[in-house]
């Protein structure tokens, strides 16, 4: 062989970094935002999840560590075993405000355990349930939580006046929206269900139409026979909504399923959704229906109005003015063009909240990088 052959030149190795997260609070129905935002997560992320069901497991490829229930009143002891499973974890996140328990488990014992950096998503948009024991609760929960996420300004200023989070710790960000639909459902995507050609549907929960009932189904019952309404939920729901509106005449215009999470996942067959907010929080088929470009009435406090575009905006009934809400669907249901104004204004909303960047950001600095693929 010859003196001079060179030796080929070693390919450098690149280690794969895996950043460990673990997600406490995860549920696809009530903050359906919280799976958009792991799906959004860079593949080196491997995710954890608490008290996820088999079918959230197995859509968000989450791994399933033990962990204590999540109940409003947990004591220090189950707060500290909730802490100890934080070990071993490079970032933690807890959405919703019903995983508040461990979050105040990791300001208890965070420092004397060591624990990684948490991230709290809270899911109200307005004033911070009163109360001077959930009020102090939350105060001394939050204490040392480094990031706390609120959906918007108005549920900002109540969590800085009335739980005191620092403002260097309290950021503002709207929940990850989905992107919008790549084609429209088909007519039969419910199951049993057909939207038969100049049929216009209202989307809803059949708990938030029973809780609106009285105002609604009267308003609904004097539609045109093109209207009707299809209501999402669990057989009891759906049979009580059933005698409500046999008793307003309508049973013919009714539609019901128990398939299906919410109306969110076919929001596109809807011509109007129609949601109850006032329990405070974020209602969880407001960004999908957003994102499919439907117009929507809501009833909620002001806050809500942060998560809606002006055109649609004006359309929020304020929980005090319960008696407008049936008024106000016969004016928008009669008006085709002020629906397609308020359902384009909506899709773009929610598009341009569609990128998952400032939340990745925002957890990438957490644990001091500026980005999770960092190594």
């Amino acid at each position: 062989m010859a003196g001079n052959t060179k030796a080929k030149a070693k390919k450098p190795i690149r280690v794969h970094r895996v950043r460990k997260v673990l997600h406490i609070g995860i549920d696809l129905d009530r903050a359906p935002w919280s799976g958009t935002l792991v799906r959004a997560l860079p593949d080196n992320v491997e995710n954890h999840g608490t008290h996820a069901d088999d079918g959230t497991a197995s859509f968000l490829q989450l791994h399933r560590p033990q962990f204590p229930p999540l109940t409003p009143r947990a004591g220090p002891g189950p707060m500290n075993r909730m802490a100890r499973v934080m070990k071993g974890y490079e970032l933690v996140v807890t959405h919703g405000d019903h995983a508040f328990p461990a979050t105040m488990g990791h300001t208890l014992f965070g420092q004397g355990l060591k624990l990684p950096p948490l991230v709290h998503y809270h899911d109200g948009y307005g004033e911070v349930p009163a109360g001077w024991w959930a009020r102090f609760r939350h105060k001394l929960g939050m204490a040392r939580t480094p990031v706390v996420v609120a959906p918007t300004q108005a549920a900002a200023r109540s969590i800085a006046n009335d739980w005191q989070v620092k403002g260097a710790n309290l950021h503002i960000l709207p929940p990850l929206f989905p992107p919008a639909p790549k084609s429209a459902p088909k007519p039969d995507a419910i199951p049993r269900m057909m939207k038969r050609k100049g049929e216009k549907w209202i989307g809803m929960r059949a708990a938030d139409a029973l809780t609106l009932a009285d105002d609604l189904l009267p308003a609904i019952a004097r539609l045109e026979s093109d209207w009707h309404l299809v209501a999402v939920g669990p057989a009891e729901q759906t049979d009580a909504l059933m005698k409500r509106v046999e008793a307003e005449g309508f049973e013919d215009r009714l539609h019901v399923t128990a398939r299906l999470h919410g109306p969110g996942v076919v929001a596109g067959l809807f011509d109007l959704a129609v949601l109850d907010a006032r329990d405070g929080r974020v209602p969880p088929d407001l960004p999908a229906v957003m994102a499919a470009g439907v117009p929507l009435v809501a009833v909620g406090s002001a806050g809500l109005a942060e998560l809606m575009p002006r055109e649609n905006a004006d359309w929020r009934i304020d929980p005090d003015a319960l008696g407008t809400l049936g008024p106000w669907v016969d004016r928008v249901t009669l008006k085709p063009a002020l629906l397609e104004a308020a359902g384009t204004a909506n899709a773009a909303f929610a598009a341009a909240r569609s990128d998952p960047g400032e939340h990745l950001t925002l957890l990438a600095g957490a644990i001091g990088r500026d980005s999770l693929s960092d190594r």
